[in-house]
Parts: C-alpha cells; structure tokens; sequence
C-alpha cells in the first residue's frame, strides 16, 4: 500500500472512531439528535467522512501514479479531519457548527471549515477525474467507483449552494435548512453523498450472487441512472420547496421514471436467484441419486 493509501486509511479510520465514540457518549449523556445543536453531528460527520477517506483509499493505488499524491492525500486527510474535529469542537461548546456568526470564533470556526471543504473537494474532483483517465479495475468496479465520485462531486457541490442559502436565510431571520415552503435542503445532498460506499458493495453482492462481469456491469450501469433520476427527483422537489414526497404530477413521474429503471436491475438479480436456486435443486437431486441405497441395481 502507497503512503498516500496510508493517509486516507489513517484519516479515515480515526473519524469513524471519532464517529463511535460520540455515538457512546449520546447514549451516555442523552440530548438532541437534530438541532443544529445536537450529537448527531459529531457522529455523522465522523462516520460519513471517515468512510469516504477509507473508500478512496480502497481503490487510489489502482490510479496512475503521480508525483504529488503522498502530499495531496495528505493535504485531502488533513482537511477532513479538521472539519470534523471543528464540528465536534462546536458541539462540545453547544455552539452551532454552521450559519453561525454569533461570535468572532464562531464565524471564524464556519469560515476554516469552509476552507476546508473547498480545498477537499478540489482533491476530489482531481482524483475523480483520474478515474476516467486510468483505473486498474475489472470493468464493472471501474463503472461502480467512477459513478460514486461523480455523485460525491455532486453531493459537494450541493452541500456548497446548501452552505450559501443557508446563510442568505440566516441573514434574513428564516430557517436556513428549508427552501421554500418546504423544501428540504438536505435532502439532495443525502441521496448522492454515499454513493461511493453503495455501488462498490452492490458491485460486490453481485458477484457474490454468481453475475458475470458483464451482468454486473449493466446492472451498475442501470443502478447508476436509477441513482441520477433520484437524485433529479430530490432536486426538484426541494426547488419547488415541496417536502420529499409532496408529489405533483410532474414530480411523481419523474420519481416512476427513476423507480423504472430498477426494472432491469431487479430482474437480472432474480433471473440470476432463480438459476442458482435451480443449480443447488439439481445437485441436491443428483447427490441423493448417487446414494447407494437410490441406486437402481441396488432393487
């Protein structure tokens, strides 16, 4: 393993044992769980990160070698890891991590792990765009990771307009996670944003149920639209500033149409089931056939 896999394996696993441990403390301590004063944070943040470093990890040393990568993972882990060790701070103080100016360190706090988040996505989108030029992978892992960073690139990307409305909003005395009426603001963000983690392990419980490569690469390729049109959905529903299922035509069919593309998915998993269903029947059959007391020279 390069030292630049070692850094997003290091930085990763220490946010996600960050993320456990505020998970015991909650438990211990009691309090919120939402709020933009709550525990959840520190453990979201923590193990949601903490995977997305371990996730890259998994898979950077099948990219092109370049001269840099030691010190831009480095650069990537230490970003965030600060974020999230700013957010744990925050709850800790009972201070609100963002849309917080209610003091010089609170906007000072909103202002690094702004920086922060700016700097990694920068490295993402870098290491997102190497996967397309070069990835060492069996073509169904290549469709899976590449569709993962370029929905985490999306998830980013949102998180920033997320990051501007919600301070236009504070500004102007509204509720910075709302758009609209209500629109959930973080309800895009969450669909993409383990998309990373979701396609390499359904890429992996496709082999495991006896796919092909080729299978699994158009089951992925199927996936990975479904996941879009979602994801198109949540946008549109959170612009219109409707709650998540507060349909209108137009919206529920985007919806049916995004559901409809798991058709094939589904139905090469179940022709797949029902072969190998039929392959443990026949040999079951054929083992009790061989038995000696089954023979028919034994009649």
């Amino acid at each position: 393993m390069s030292s630049a896999a070692q850094d997003l394996w290091l930085g990763g696993t220490f946010l996600v044992i960050l993320g456990v441990f505020h998970i015991l403390i909650w438990l211990t301590l009691g309090g919120e769980w939402e709020g933009p004063v709550s525990w959840r944070k520190p453990i979201l943040f923590g193990i949601s990160t903490g995977l997305t470093l371990i996730s890259i990890g998994c898979f950077f040393d099948r990219l092109r070698p370049v001269k840099f990568d030691s010190w831009l993972m480095r650069l990537l882990s230490v970003a965030l890891v600060l974020e999230v060790v700013l957010i744990t701070m925050q709850q800790w103080r009972g201070q609100a991590s963002h849309f917080n100016h209610d003091s010089l360190l609170n906007t000072l706090v909103e202002y690094a792990m702004t920086v922060l988040i700016v700097i990694a996505t920068v490295l993402l989108i870098l290491i997102t765009l190497r996967t397309f030029i070069y990835l060492n992978t069996s073509r169904d892992l290549q469709v899976a990771i590449r569709a993962g960073m370029v929905f985490l690139i999306i998830s980013c990307l949102i998180g920033f307009f997320i990051l501007w409305y919600g301070n236009s909003q504070v500004l102007a005395g509204q509720d910075p996670s709302k758009f609209g009426n209500a629109g959930v603001t973080k309800f895009p963000h969450g669909i993409a944003i383990h998309s990373l983690q979701f396609f390499p392990v359904l890429c992996w419980l496709f082999a495991k149920i006896g796919q092909t490569t080729p299978e699994r690469t158009r089951t992925l390729q199927f996936s990975s639209a479904w996941m879009g049109g979602l994801l198109a959905y949540s946008v549109l529903q959170t612009l219109s500033g409707r709650a998540r299922f507060d349909w209108t035509i137009f919206g529920g069919g985007v919806f049916a149409a995004s559901m409809a593309l798991l058709i094939p998915v589904v139905w090469a998993v179940a022709k797949r089931l029902t072969a190998n269903g039929r392959n443990v029947f026949l040999k079951f059959r054929r083992d009790e056939s061989c038995r000696p007391e089954n023979r028919p020279d034994k009649a």
